[in-house]
Formats: structure tokens, sequence, C-alpha cells
């Protein structure tokens, strides 16, 4: 709008911003006193999923526990640093946190409201750098974990994994032996000796106190391996469990508690397996996926293992579905995504990069969502057969139903536009909620607008602005409000509608333009400018100031100098003070008050078509308005195709007659060349509301034509030679209106529309009998 302000920048981000004066914020240009102190505020700031690729991690399932407060957040860890929160539900980012200097590599959640996330500067120029955070997203307040030392970060942390009660989390380094924090302190425990194997993929037990022990299990499907039996741990702090694989593919499981990390049993590698790269576990079913692309089912209380080829390369992500009884496994490849039934080892659904992009994380938003973050950022909330996003404006938590008319039935949504209009035309008339319309969207919107208590005490015209507000019919709209302000001068046009406005209006506008201009100008060709409006207003005397102030090494200092003389020489005529504008302002059309001798005066007429007729326009225009042949000017402009200016320049000097004149032969131009809203708001500014309606009936814009003439003849101002336009008028409306199967209104009109409109009325009533 003329007072706000959008910027999309390079990174996303949307910037709004609001012009302010010493009085707060402005509502419309010509309310600005320029003279005292403007400036632009910052009023927000829209974050975007900017620097991709991602990292993403969905907050913690919904339980018991947390159920008053959940939220289904999703972190999203970007390319520049950054991390943002998304809520799922209305897929908005409500919070970005700048705390990484360099790519975030991995994020893991702690709490419904805690997150930890890790960086590092992989790919750059320097010594490897590490950034492990810790951050709480309701207050912001973050915590900087690990500091860097001369042996520390010699390599880069490739992932973290937070234990299933949230008493550790674990550090796993590149080529290092992993380090082992605890999360209520957030202190290292322990940093594993130098001939601890090396670690490819870890996942923390999801029973806190079943340790597991040595033994014996059968083979089945050709695949043999141990799994180890559950005792119950009573006494002593809590112990939680983890199991991770080495490169040469054995599982270890290792028992934590408080201090102490005690190893429990090893698993040799199945000679058909490549090396583990992801492991999901929960309750008694453990899935191991390898770079040879193979699935690994453990099934822990059975004692039993299956090994299922996928046939798509490497395994990069296993994630089981939240929920006690899901069995649902998403599988991440290099080229795409799966989803998985353990209990039946096949395959459910898939999705390929070609679809949808190149996958860069996944994770589970519910226990039939699964989320995927592609190259390009986009976030795509799936369901389970991964072949369409639900997520429909219904099932969204609103606060307030959504009034969005053109998505209904069309017929039914233009009867309530009409029914809206003629509210108090008869009072038995109540509009029943159409088929294609919610009840409760329906009665929302009837009790918003208490139709039968307000709007039945407005004017037909009122009534049609809102209806247009309604609709979202910005066109109709600024044609009403134009309308409103020629029919009953009540409230002034904004400079929005620039040379709708009434000339008075427009010129004030125009002066203070300039008065600004003047304060920004910096080159010559803006000083030209400021000297060429001055003179079409008719204030010689700045002109003078602004070519005098040349400087005597310009090119153009001989010229602008007889220039300047030739203005003065010229500007012994009287001026008037505007005491709203404070302007002076000559008349520049009509006899002159002084005028010039007869010789000079054909001189300089004679000069001025001369320079027209070579291609100086402007220059010629600016002599014939200093003699007070601005009327001349404006033909000149009009002939050589410089519309804009010829109105600006008719609108600011011409009598009223004149301006007449120009703007008739400015409508039809407009009408021919297919500006008709244009033309018809510039006929409605100059009272020709009759010619109006012509030109909205002769591009069938029947229901704005009905309403323009109705509202003109209640404030008794249409005029009498347009009896037969607005017969026409009405008599088309109630063909509209019979189409819409609503008889009644159109009878209305019948009756309104003289002998062709009474003759359609009883064929109406016979019908209807």
């Amino acid at each position: 709008t003329e007072e706000k302000l959008l910027f999309m920048l390079t990174d996303g981000r949307i910037v709004g911003w609001r012009l302010f004066d010493c009085d707060g914020p402005v509502d419309f240009l010509s309310e600005v006193q320029w003279e005292e102190e403007v400036r632009l505020v910052m009023i927000h700031n829209t974050g975007s999923n900017s620097s991709p690729p991602y990292t993403a991690k969905v907050c913690p399932p919904l339980s018991t526990k947390n159920s008053h407060f959940y939220r289904p957040l999703l972190a999203l860890g970007s390319n520049s640093g950054s991390i943002l929160i998304v809520d799922l539900t209305t897929t908005k980012t409500i919070k970005e946190f700048t705390l990484h200097t360099s790519p975030v590599a991995g994020i893991e959640w702690v709490a419904n409201r805690r997150i930890i996330s890790f960086s590092n500067n992989l790919g750059g120029s320097g010594p490897i750098k590490n950034e492990l955070y810790y951050t709480d997203i309701n207050t912001g307040r973050y915590q900087l974990l690990r500091t860097a030392t001369k042996d520390r970060d010699d390599v880069p942390i490739v992932g973290i994994k937070v234990s299933y009660l949230h008493q550790y989390f674990i550090v796993l380094l590149r080529d290092r032996p992993f380090e082992l924090w605890d999360l209520k302190s957030l202190n290292i425990i322990r940093e594993m000796p130098g001939n601890f194997p090396p670690v490819t993929t870890l996942e923390w037990s999801p029973t806190q106190n079943h340790p597991l022990k040595n033994a014996k299990f059968s083979k089945k499907d050709d695949t043999a391996g141990i799994i180890d039996q559950m005792t119950n741990q009573n006494d002593g702090p809590i112990r939680e469990h983890f199991v991770f694989t080495d490169t040469d593919g054995v599982v270890y499981h290792l028992m934590v508690e408080g201090t102490v990390i005690k190893e429990g049993t090893r698993i040799p590698p199945d000679s058909q397996t490549g090396l583990i790269n992801s492991i999901a576990w929960r309750g008694d079913l453990m899935v191991l996926g390898d770079s040879t692309g193979h699935l690994s089912f453990w099934d822990l209380k059975a004692r039993q293992s299956r090994l299922v080829p996928t046939s798509r390369g490497a395994i990069r992500k296993l994630i089981l579905a939240p929920g006690r009884n899901t069995q649902l496994l998403l599988v991440m490849f290099n080229d795409g995504v799966e989803i998985w039934d353990c209990a039946e080892s096949e395959v459910l659904s898939s999705i390929k990069s070609s679809k949808i992009g190149e996958v860069v994380d996944v994770d589970w938003g519910a226990s039939d969502r699964p989320v995927i973050v592609n190259e390009t950022g986009a976030v795509h909330i799936m369901d389970v057969n991964l072949d369409t996003a639900p997520n429909p404006v219904t099932a969204l938590s609103l606060h307030t139903p959504i009034w969005l008319p053109f998505i209904y039935n069309q017929k039914e949504m233009m009867n309530f536009k009409i029914y809206i209009q003629h509210i108090g035309w008869q009072e038995n008339w109540i509009m029943k909620c159409p088929k294609s319309c919610t009840p409760i969207i329906w009665e929302s919107m009837l009790h918003t607008l208490k139709l039968r208590d307000k709007f039945s005490t407005l004017t037909f015209l009122e009534r049609c602005l809102v209806t247009a507000a309604l609709y979202g019919d910005m066109v109709e709209w600024r044609l009403w409000q134009v309308l409103a302000y020629y029919l009953d001068q009540s409230s002034p046009l904004s400079s929005a509608f620039d040379i709708v406005q009434d000339n008075q209006s427009y010129l004030k506008d125009q002066v203070k333009n300039l008065t600004v201009q003047e304060k920004c100008r910096s080159t010559y060709a803006h000083r030209q400018h400021s000297i060429h409006r001055h003179i079409l207003l008719g204030n010689t005397d700045k002109p003078v100031q602004l070519l005098l102030e040349v400087e005597q090494d310009s090119p153009n200092f001989y010229q602008d100098c007889l220039r300047a003389s030739l203005i003065s020489s010229v500007s012994d005529s009287e001026y008037t003070v505007d005491s709203d504008t404070t302007y002076l302002r000559s008349k520049l059309s009509s006899s002159p008050q002084q005028p010039l001798e007869r010789v000079a005066q054909s001189t300089i007429k004679l000069v001025a078509t001369n320079l027209i007729a070579n291609d100086h326009l402007l220059e010629g225009c600016q002599l014939l308005c200093l003699i007070k042949k601005a009327v001349d000017a404006c033909r000149y402009m009009q002939n050589f195709h410089h519309y804009n200016e010829a109105i600006w320049l008719a609108k600011v000097a011409l009598t009223r007659e004149e301006y007449f004149e120009v703007m008739k032969y400015y409508i039809d131009l407009l009408v021919n060349k297919g500006s008709r809203h244009l033309g018809i708001l510039l006929a409605i500014s100059l009272n020709f509301f009759d010619k109006a309606a012509e030109i909205l009936l002769a591009t069938k814009l029947v229901t704005i034509a009905a309403p323009l003439v109705e509202s003109c003849i209640e404030a008794g101002k249409w005029p009498e030679s347009g009896s037969e336009i607005k017969d026409r008028v009405f008599v088309e409306y109630a063909k509209y209106l019979v189409s819409l199967n609503n008889v009644e209104v159109a009878l209305k009109y019948c009756d309104m529309g003289g002998e062709k409109g009474k003759q359609l009325g009883e064929e109406l009533r016979i019908c209807a009998q």
C-alpha cells in the first residue's frame, strides 16, 4: 500500500516496513507532514527455510505426560547455521535461532522444548571446528557444551545420540572413540580409550532396566546371531543400555549406570551383511541397515533374525514409527524413501528422488505421517502411501471458521451477495444455509455480520462496499469507494486513487510529492524534472532559482541561464496563494491576468510549436504554459501519446470546462484500448454516471452496473438524460437474477426497468403461476 512496504530478500526472508511520523503510524500519504520527521519502521520480519540442505528432527511423540501442552514441532538445521522450529500442524515457522557459524550437521531433542545441536566446518579451509549447543526453545537460552582444545577438535563430530530416559547422551566422532555425557549436569562423563572399536552407528535401548546377557540363539533364513536374555534390575541407579557396530559389522552391547560403563555382549557379523549404517530399536524389535542394501530384522523375544534385501543400494537411515503397536519402518536411501512393515518384512510404499527431489533427511511426524526434507529445503508431510501430503485446511484447529466464498457453489454465493445488498427490502426474506457451505461457517458468517441488526440500517451503496470487501473483490471495492465520494463527498479519497481524485486534492498531493522530490534530488535530471513540474504548476520563482544553481563549468550553464531569463521575463502575471497548500499557483488557462505583448506571445508560441515538432515536447509545453496556453499543451501531449502527462497537466492547470473536454477524450481512449476499469472510475469522477453505466453494460458487468444506477438514484444524482440506459441496465440485471433462480429480486428490477422491464415482469409472474 502507499504507507506499507514488503521486501523479499535473497535469503527468502520477507521484511515489512511502515511509514511513521511524529504522531505514529501513517494511514495515507496525504496525511504526512513532510516538514516534520518521517521515517520507515520495520514492523515484521518473516523467516524462511533458507540455505538448504537441512537436517531434520521431530520432537518426542505424544504421550500421557505431555498431552496437555504437546505440539508437533520439527527442528530444521540449515546450511547457514540457523535452526528453525516449525509447527507441523500449521506448517509455520514459529522460532528461528542463529547459533552456529557453520552448517548444522545434526539435531536431537532432549525434551519437548530443549534440543542439542552440533555443527562443523567440513569442506572449509582451516582446522576442524566443532560447535555443540544446548538450547531451550521456549526462552532462547543456549549453552556451548564442547569448547575447543588442542587435541579435541582435530576430528569432526558425526552424530549425537540421546538416551531413552534423557539421562545421557553420546557424542560420536570420526575415526575416534565416542564421548559419554551427563545430560542433567551437561558434563562429560568419560572419553573412551584409544583402543576402543571405531563406531559406525549407535542406538540406545528403549527399555532402561533390562540388561542383556550372553545367550546362543537359533538360525532362521540363513542368518545367525546371538540374542541376549533380559533380566530385571531393581536395585541401584537407573541403568540404560545401548548397542553400536564397528567397521567389521560386530554388534556391541554396553550398559551405563551412573559413571560406570560395562561391556555386555559382542555379536559377530553375518557373512552376507556389509557395513552397518543405521540401527532402529523398539521393544523386542531391532532393525539394522547396511551399505549393501540389506535389512536385518531381529526379534529379541523369539531369538530369531532374518535378512531381507531391498535392492535399492546403501541404506542411509532407519526410523521406526512412534507408537507401541506400530511396526512401520522408514528407510532412507540415496535415491528415495521406502516404508516397510516390520511384521511382514515387506515394502508398503516407496517414492524416488525423481518425484520428490533429492532427499536429505527424514523422520516421523506421527505414527502415520512421515516427514521428508528434500534438497530445495521443502518439507513434505506425507501419508503412509507416500503419494499425497494430507494437510487440509479443514484438519487445522482454527480459532475462527474460514470464509472463502469462491470455494463454494458459485450460484449460491452470488445469491448470498445479492441477499446482503438487499437486506431490509423484505422483512420476511431470510436466506437459508447453501448446500455447498457448512452450517458452522454459515452461522459464524451471519453472526459476524449481524445482518438484521446492522446491515438493514445502511444505505444501498454502503452495503455494496461491505459486500465487495467480504468477497475480496478489490475492483468493485475501489469503484464503490470512488462512487461514494462523488455522491456525497463524505470521506476524501486517498492519494492511492491518483487521477481519480478531485482536482483540488490531486493538486495538494502533487505539491507534497514535489516537495519530497526536491529534498531527494541528486542529479541534473532530477533538477530538470522539478523545473518541469514547477512550470506546469505555474510557479516560476522556483524554476528560476533551480536554473541559476547550475555550475559555471557545466555544459548546460549558458542554456540554463537563458531559460531562467526567459521565465523571469514572462512571469509578471499575478499569483494567488492556496491557503491549504501554501503554494503559489497562477491561472495557466483562460485569459491571463496581465497578458504579454502580442508579438512576444506569438514568438514564444511559434518557438514552442517548433520545439514540439522537433521532438522537444516537454520543453515546448513548458513555453505554452508560461504564456497561459496549458490547454494547447494538453492537446499536443495527447497527440504525441503522452497521456499521463496530459492528464497531470489537465488536473492541475485547466478550468473545469477544458478539463472535462480533455478527460472525455481520454475516457474514450481507455475504453477502446481495453482499460475499461480506469475509464469507468474517471467517468464517475466527472459525474458522468450514465457513461459509467453504459461502459459497464457494454462489458457485460451488469452485476456492477445495476447497483451503480440504483445508488445514484437513491442519492438523487442520476441524470434525467440517462433514463434509457437505466431501463436497459435493470432489464439485463433482472435476466441475470432469473438465471440464479432469484425471481423475487428480479421482479423488483423489472418494475424499475421501464416498459420492457414491466413486460419481462409479467412473463415471469405468468411462469411462476
